[in-house]
């Protein structure tokens, strides 16, 4: 017996479908390739450092190349991607090559989110749930909230002496984790992703797979030097640690909510850092 033209369209979406999260899963194999490859790089950036800025370069060439490929967004979607990447000069307090850097990511990185959640609106991320103001409330209140509570746990987890010292420097050097790696390291990647899968996520495999790339990858950079100067055991623990204590609060934020609560949240918990463990430069 012949198969009904609606049997073949099924088993050939699903086939498409298999192909798509197979680039998800590729892709997570090449980053993966150049967290191994950084430990065999001797540089005076220190290993961590070093693979902060190798995934930097990796999303901004992602972020190029989705831009070749779908163009610009809006105006106005530009000019917000422009203001993100100004306030990076504010978060490192002048012109630097940091500076620069996280300005050109997170420019780029914006601008291509915005271009795929244009194309792919049914699934894509809200940088604003809504513009209404009781929404807009609702998502500085959800933001603040989790901040606080994660970052008592962050302070917790760092089991240091704890010292208290106001430093406005501390809510600028904070708009660099809340703006660049909110943006650039989880949302853009959530998009790439979703450019990967054709604008679709029907399965709770492909779904899952999202999530891994917004979380895990970002955990995985804070942790070279964890690997290197203590022990694999170790270095494996800290990214399932980041990743279920932090990664995943942030992209359950950014998908259930908002991408403005996951940057007030993030740039909490480093202010509440900050302030009590010092500043990081």
């Amino acid at each position: 017996m012949g198969l009904t033209n609606n049997m073949k369209i099924s088993i050939t979406d699903s086939n498409y479908n298999k192909r798509d999260i197979k680039k998800i899963w590729l892709l997570f194999a090449v980053f993966f390739l150049f967290f191994i490859i950084n430990f065999t790089i001797k540089t005076n950036l220190g290993y961590t450092q070093m693979m902060w800025r190798i995934f930097s370069v990796f999303v901004l060439i992602l972020s190029i190349f989705t831009l070749v490929k779908i163009g610009l967004p809006g105006k106005k979607q530009v000019i917000i991607s422009f203001v993100f990447g100004i306030l990076m000069f504010l978060a490192y307090q002048g012109v630097s090559f940091s500076s620069v850097e996280t300005f050109l990511v997170t420019f780029f990185c914006s601008v291509a989110s915005f271009s795929i959640f244009e194309k792919y609106n049914q699934q894509s991320l809200k940088f604003l749930r809504s513009t209404n103001l009781r929404s807009i409330s609702g998502s500085i209140i959800i933001g603040l909230l989790s901040g606080l509570i994660l970052g008592v746990i962050n302070l917790f987890l760092a089991q240091e002496t704890l010292v208290f010292k106001f430093n406005f420097s501390a809510f600028l050097i904070a708009l660099s984790p809340a703006i660049y790696e909110e943006i650039a390291l989880r949302a853009f990647v959530y998009a790439f992703c979703l450019y990967l899968l054709n604008g679709e996520i029907n399965t709770k495999s492909e779904g899952f797979a999202c999530y891994w790339m917004m979380i895990v990858p970002h955990a995985m950079i804070h942790t070279p030097d964890q690997f290197v100067h203590y022990d694999l055991v170790s270095g494996l623990f800290s990214i399932i640690l980041l990743s279920l204590l932090f990664g995943l609060p942030f992209a359950l934020l950014q998908k259930k909510r908002d991408i403005s609560s996951a940057m007030i949240a993030h740039g909490v918990v480093m202010v509440i850092r900050f302030l009590f463990l010092g500043l990081p430069y």
